[in-house]
């Protein structure tokens, strides 16, 4: 299930400082894996700051169709972001993947970002 962040005035500031075409929307899936827990806030990991990484990073992978305003992340038209994640009591680090695509929401096209569940 996504999550629409239009409620979400400082993801949209987050877009819109960096001039992302559309829309952002974040699964809750992912969400909840990038929240910091307490200990890891208190050292100073903020959610806006790896949601700040993310947006960057997608923004780089954007490629613009030729004679088109379109905007797509590659001819598999999704893009696989590895991200380590420090976590805590015990510092350590984990690493997640995060699939962005630019998906149709209701007419609207929108950069959807999801967890990749790791197989067991």
């Amino acid at each position: 299930m996504e999550q629409n962040n239009s409620g979400n005035d400082e993801v949209n500031s987050l877009v819109e400082s960096l001039d992302l075409p559309y829309q952002v929307r974040i699964s809750e899936d992912l969400s909840e894996q990038l929240k910091p827990n307490a200990f890891i806030a208190g050292l100073g990991v903020q959610y806006l700051e790896r949601i700040k990484t993310i947006l960057g990073i997608v923004k780089a992978n954007m490629i613009l169709k030729q004679n088109t305003q379109e905007v797509v992340f590659s001819k598999q038209g999704s893009v696989v972001i590895p991200l380590t994640l420090a976590k805590g009591p015990y510092i350590r680090e984990e690493l997640i993947s995060i699939k962005a695509e630019v998906a149709d929401d209701g007419g609207e096209k929108v950069i959807s970002l999801t967890s990749i569940l790791e197989e067991e």
